[in-house]
């Protein structure tokens, strides 16, 4: 009888199991290719590019991933006038809860101006994480071509989206930067995304990108521009590219429907709002050299604008 008992029960443990089991895990994702022009008075270009997203639920908790890839042809960047070909790529992953479900968080990727999503997702999420990306530049500009962490905080509730993404180079655990201190050193981006219908979705935010040559580290840091007076220590900076400063100070917005998206970002470049920011980093926290900001230098416009034509798949299991 014990025998006979124990051929019974196991078949029945294991399909219940097996029904909890796939009731609790769900996985779903999607991938995007995509064809941009971007014009603006500090990026032009015309870039290939491919993303994949993906998550992973298990009950309320939730772990969600994506990476992308790009090519780019580019006669401006940086705001320099040059030709080149460039590469690009951004890879991120967050945990949190909620039952995960509206690819929303495709739009944490800092390569993309497209998004992958689900308009049947209903679940929200809760969660942050971290990141990397590196741009691989051609020629002079290859030692600008740098590896930035990022730390990423994404909430969601059904088919509405905030995430805020803060990108530095610094290097400290899992902030995994190329720790060098200049070129595009410090971003902060904050939006919110809407699924509008089926095909449909909005996007809106501000942002702050800051850029600063190359320093010399063989000189003492004594320049006299951005000193305050003498008070504090400054780097000088290595040609070809001495001067080359920005602080852009921005909103943005993106209109996306199923095979095509338009963008655009419209704000100040502002050398003295840039030497701000990161006098107060480097002067509090780190007790760094400074840069020697123009600080004289009147704000300018910066503007970009662009569009895609794009291919969107998404599945659900």
């Amino acid at each position: 009888m014990r025998t006979n008992c124990v051929k019974i029960i196991l078949p029945v443990f294991i399909f219940l199991n097996h029904f909890i089991y796939a009731q609790k895990l769900n996985a779903n994702g999607g991938v995007l290719l995509r064809a941009e022009i971007t014009l603006g008075n500090q990026n032009q270009w015309l870039k290939l590019g491919a993303q994949g997203f993906g998550i992973l639920n298990y009950g309320d908790i939730s772990i969600e991933s994506g990476l992308s890839l790009s090519i780019y042809q580019f006669r401006k960047r940086h705001t320099l006038k040059t030709n080149g070909l460039a590469y690009a790529y951004d890879f991120f992953a967050l945990g949190g809860i909620g039952k995960n479900s509206n690819l929303l968080g495709s739009s944490l990727s800092q390569i993309n101006t497209a998004i992958i999503f689900d308009p049947l997702g209903e679940g929200g999420f809760n969660g942050l994480g971290f990141g990397f990306s590196k741009d691989y530049l051609p020629k002079k500009l290859k030692s600008y071509g740098l590896r930035r962490g990022a730390f990423l905080m994404r909430f969601s509730n059904a088919n509405h989206n905030i995430h805020l993404a803060f990108m530095n180079d610094f290097k400290i655990g899992w902030f995994n930067g190329a720790g060098t201190d200049y070129g595009v050193t410090g971003s902060l981006q904050v939006g919110f995304t809407k699924i509008t219908s089926l095909e449909t979705i909005y996007q809106a935010g501000f942002g702050i990108d800051l850029f600063t040559p190359r320093p010399d580290y063989s000189q003492s840091p004594r320049n006299t521009t951005n000193s305050d007076d003498g008070r504090k220590n400054v780097w000088y900076t290595l040609p070809p590219y001495k001067n080359l400063f920005y602080g852009n100070l921005y909103a943005y917005g993106l209109y996306q429907e199923k095979h095509f998206a338009v963008f655009s970002k419209l704000g100040m470049n502002s050398q003295k709002t840039g030497a701000y920011i990161q006098n107060t980093l480097h002067d509090g926290i780190g007790l760094n050299p400074r840069f020697p900001w123009n600080v004289e230098v009147p704000d300018k416009i910066y503007i970009e604008v662009g569009g895609n034509v794009l291919h969107k798949e998404v599945f659900d299991d």
